[in-house]
């Protein structure tokens, strides 16, 4: 099955789940992948960026639903993963990227590893934009 994964930035949940059905349009300048665990990359990339266990980041409950409990589904990064992608340097999210492609490899999912660099880095970029503009972080999946 295919996925279609968007980050984007909005000022607040209400104008995000506006999106919900549809997914966020050019006006959002979202990043479009597919076909990866997104709440694992999401928990992975929070421990990853943090330095906090993995069952630490679990516990916390990780990404929140804002609509949808099947296709699509918004999820609302969570702030400690926005802040953390948003002040990383180019080193930081380097080594994150190659710690999330050993990660998603572990778990039978094979990350090309341009790719995983370039998602990681435009999520960073995405990151510290939303920040700038005192947003938050949105991931859309259908």
């Amino acid at each position: 099955m295919s996925s279609i994964i968007k980050f984007f930035a909005a000022v607040d949940d209400e104008v995000a789940a506006g999106v919900a059905k549809e997914g966020p349009g050019a006006t959002f300048e979202p990043i479009t992948y597919g076909n990866f665990d997104v709440w694992s990359t999401l928990e992975e990339l929070e421990s990853i960026l943090t330095g906090r266990d993995l069952e630490e980041v679990l516990d916390e409950g990780g990404p929140e639903i804002i609509s949808g409990d099947g296709e699509p589904m918004l999820l609302r990064v969570p702030a400690v993963l926005v802040e953390a992608l948003a002040r990383a340097g180019s080193e930081t999210l380097s080594g994150a990227a190659e710690q999330w492609i050993s990660l998603r490899a572990e778990d039978g999912e094979a990350l090309d590893e341009e790719l995983g660099h370039e998602i990681v880095g435009e999520l960073a970029a995405t990151a510290s934009k939303a920040q700038r503009a005192g947003q938050s972080l949105y991931c859309w999946v259908c």
